[in-house]
Parts: structure tokens; C-alpha cells; sequence
């Protein structure tokens, strides 16, 4: 007797009803609602921020038809009051994506609902931050590390904080908010670092103490020990693949994770503590323990804290993992 498919609708349902909680709580305002294999659907990720949803489709993985898709889409729409869904088409090697498909990803125009502003404020642990709907593959926040940003807001008060591959800053909002004494926000684009000073505008955060460098991470290491910068905090989630323009070069976590960690832990004075990060399904927890634990010449690594991921990524272990570690 043949195996009857799950009904996708049904299924859906099951991941909606597994994030009540979240969807009934006025904060966060985003979430992830559909988690990929973890929730049954292959090749499908569904996200909300605020009045928006945001759908993943990625090739080669996904097993729904088009109506199927669509169907799915506007269900969620509907059950969560969505105003509009954009499309996200991710094709196995996007170094050969084509403009069409990037034009479709800046498009305003929804794939269902109405056109909404090109930025949307979203609400996570009483904070703002901005997201672009429709400026490409991505929006501006990983919600998987939601309640990281939440813990480094609890860590940060009087520290000197160092966030790395920075992007949009939701690390160095968490931290600035949590009372941080400076915080210096590092990425090779330029881009990110002005949406980043938008997200401490928009919490009402002073400038003045923060820095932010426009630099690859392994110079801005030289940098700040040339310049005897010390830090307390250290955050590294680090991409598993990074090409730079200029100089010419390419950073590939599954090579340079040991190098990362180590040189980002001889940034830190005693007492200092390392949240490290990775969504790579190569590199296993055990692997990022280990570059923590030898990382210290001079310092001693106590392991403080192995989160496991929130509610909304539960079931899939090695989506994201993360270590929080202590030098002595």
C-alpha cells in the first residue's frame, strides 16, 4: 500500500500550533513559523516580521508544486494577519544567480498581499530593529539568535564590547542597550555598517562611545593590537563563506575557524568572554569547543554556556550552534 504525503496545510498547522506562544506574545514581533525539515517541509522556511512574511524557497530541496506553494503562503497570510509575502527563490550556487532572480528580490511588489514600505521596524527584547523586505536574499536579522542577542544584552553593561561580521548590528544594539561602554561594529560593507548606525538611531543610542570599521576581520585584528585595544566581550558569527573585493580574497569559515577564534581571544583581557556562533552544518559543536579551548595562551577557557537554539529552530541541532566561553 503506497504511503499517503502529508498534507502541507496540516502540517503548517502543526508549526504554527508548536510557536502559539510566540505568535500570541506581543514580542518578539519576528519569528520563524516554518523551520524546513524540522517542521516536515523540506526546502521551505517561512518567517514573520511585524505585518510582513517572508517565504525561502530553496532548489532542488523543496518538493511542493507552485499551487501548493502558493496555497501554503496565503494559509500562513491569512492565520497571522500578514499584509504581504515576498519570495526569496535560493538557488544552489548564487554565484550564478541572475539578474532577473536579484531584480525579483528588490522588487516592492509582493508575491501575495500589498506593497509595504521598503523598511519595516520590528520589536525583540523591547529593542527596534529595521528590516528591508525586498533588499535581496536577505532582510537584515537572523532570528536564530534571538535569545543570543538577548544574552549579550544581559552581559554587556560596563564592557567593551567587540562585535565581528557585524552585519546589520543587531549584536551591537543588544549590547549598546544593555549598557555597554563602547562597542566597535566590524564588516567589509560599508552597506551594512549605515544600517547598523540606523538601528542605534532608531533605539535612540548616543553615537559618540561606538566605533564601527569597514574592514576584514583578520586586519581589524592587526589593527586594534597595533592600537592596544582590549575588549571584554567578543562576539564571533562568522558567515561560512565571505568574498572580498579589495584587497582580492575569500574567507571560508571550515578553514579559518581556529584562526578566528584564536586571534579574537588574544583581543581580550582577563575575565573576558567569547559568544561564538556558527551556521555551518560541517563544523559540529565539538570542533568549536575545541578552537575555544585552545584559543587562550594567556588566558584560561572556562565554558559558561551552551544555548540550545529557540523554540521556533528547535529540531534541526545542527542548524546554529553556539558556545559561550570565559577566559581566566
Amino acid at each position: 500500500m503506497l504511503k499517503t504525503a502529508p498534507d502541507p496545510i496540516q502540517l503548517v498547522e502543526q508549526a504554527l500550533a508548536r510557536r502559539a506562544a510566540l505568535l500570541e506574545a506581543p514580542e518578539p514581533s519576528a519569528c520563524r513559523l516554518v523551520h524546513d525539515r524540522a517542521d516536515g517541509l523540506e526546502g521551505l522556511v517561512i518567517e514573520k516580521y511585524a505585518d510582513v512574511l517572508i517565504v525561502q524557497r530553496h532548489e532542488g530541496r523543496l518538493k511542493l508544486t507552485e499551487p501548493q506553494l502558493r496555497s501554503v503562503a496565503e494559509h500562513v497570510r491569512n492565520r497571522v494577519g500578514a499584509r504581504a509575502v515576498y519570495l526569496k527563490e535560493f538557488v544552489r550556487d548564487r554565484a550564478e544567480q541572475n539578474s532577473a532572480l536579484e531584480a525579483r528580490h528588490r522588487d516592492a511588489r509582493p508575491w501575495l498581499g500589498e506593497p509595504v514600505e521598503p523598511v519595516r521596524t520590528v520589536v525583540e527584547d523591547g529593542l527596534r530593529l529595521l528590516i528591508r523586505p525586498y533588499d535581496g536574499f536577505s532582510v537584515g536579522l537572523f532570528l536564530e539568535h534571538r535569545p543570543n542577542r538577548q544574552r549579550v544584552r544581559s552581559m554587556a553593561a560596563r564592557r567593551r564590547v567587540l562585535n565581528t561580521f557585524c552585519y546589520t548590528g543587531g549584536f551591537s544594539v543588544a549590547a549598546a542597550g544593555g549598557g555597554a561602554d563602547h562597542v566597535t561594529s566590524v564588516d567589509v560593507s560599508r552597506r551594512y555598517l549605515a544600517w547598523n548606525r540606523e538601528n542605534f538611531a532608531a533605539n535612540n543610542l548616543d553615537l559618540g562611545p561606538h566605533r564601527f570599521y569597514c574592514s576584514d576581520v583578520f586586519d581589524f585584528y592587526r589593527r586594534a593590537h597595533r592600537n592596544g585595544w582590549r575588549y571584554d566581550l567578543v562576539i564571533l558569527d562568522p558567515p561560512s563563506f565571505a568574498r572580498l573585493r579589495r584587497p582580492k580574497r575569500v574567507f571560508v569559515l571550515a578553514e579559518q575557524l581556529e584562526r578566528l577564534v584564536t586571534e579574537g581571544v588574544e583581543l581580550l583581557d582577563p575575565g573576558g568572554i567569547v559568544l561564538a556562533a556558527v551556521n555551518h552544518r560541517g563544523i559540529d559543536r565539538d570542533r568549536l569547543r575545541a578552537a575555544l579551548e585552545n584559543a587562550g595562551q594567556r588566558l584560561h577557557c572556562r565554558q559558561v554556556d551552551v544555548p540550545e537554539p529557540p523554540a521556533d529552530f528547535a529540531g534541526d541541532p545542527d542548524y546554529s550552534k553556539t558556545i559561550i566561553a570565559q577566559f581566566e
